[in-house]
């Protein structure tokens, strides 16, 4: 889908970076990415997506805001009890530009998806199906004062091949916002197709250094080192 004059000036900056060019930018204008998991740790990578030009976004969660989601830059006190998949709409179109927010339905036509891991098993299943599907995907776990994000373009080994994450308590909310926007850079640089080398992954461990990538390497005999039935 190409820029309009509009969406030239207002992403010009964007363009002017090598990695992404005015066809990286086409390419996140017309991407469309389903968002497992909107709680606080996620509200700083929505509005990262919707601020670089993201086409739409298709949010997945049943859940409430609560508390614990105050820290996330997305939701007020006012919106305590709300469900969080339509409590988000409002920021999110505030935000300008050609964006386009709905909740996750079937028959989507979707171009990639940004987990938030509850738990291990929200990040299995739904990294499972995005590989399934051969969705492009990033998973964000935010642990304690770190975490990890795991990217898996296409073809890359899937994320029960970057090993189980390091245990640790509920993420701070610094490191949690951290860990989102990481996980948001990651998801954009594959949609703008600028994250060398193709068809390889890789795991960011976050800690008191800063973020340690590493190539994520396909375990023997995993699922996805098969061709799709």
């Amino acid at each position: 889908m190409p820029l309009t004059e509009a969406d030239a000036g207002r992403y010009a900056r964007h363009a002017s970076v090598a990695a992404v060019g005015a066809e990286g930018q086409a390419r996140l204008r017309a991407a469309r990415v389903q968002v497992v998991g909107a709680g606080g740790e996620a509200g700083p990578a929505l509005l990262c997506l919707a601020q670089a030009g993201v086409g739409a976004l298709y949010l997945d969660d049943e859940a409430d805001v609560g508390p614990e989601d105050a820290p996330g830059w997305l939701y007020g006190p006012e919106r305590l009890g709300e469900l969080r998949l339509l409590a988000a709409l409002e920021p999110l179109r505030r935000t300008g530009g050609p964006l386009r927010v709905r909740p996750h339905g079937t028959g989507v036509d979707l171009s990639a998806a940004l987990i938030f891991a509850g738990t291990r098993g929200i990040a299995l299943l739904a990294a499972d199906r995005a590989r399934l599907a051969a969705l492009p995907h990033v998973v964000v776990e935010p642990r304690g004062e770190g975490g990890r994000v795991v990217s898996v373009p296409a073809g890359a080994p899937c994320y029960r091949c970057a090993g189980r994450p390091v245990l640790g308590g509920p993420p701070a909310p610094g490191a949690a916002a951290a860990a989102g926007l990481l996980g948001a850079l990651e998801l954009l640089l594959i949609l703008a197709d600028a994250l060398p080398p193709p068809g390889e992954g890789r795991c960011l461990e976050l800690g008191p250094a800063g973020p340690q990538a590493r190539a994520t390497v396909r375990r023997s005999g995993c699922a996805c080192g098969r061709p799709p039935a």
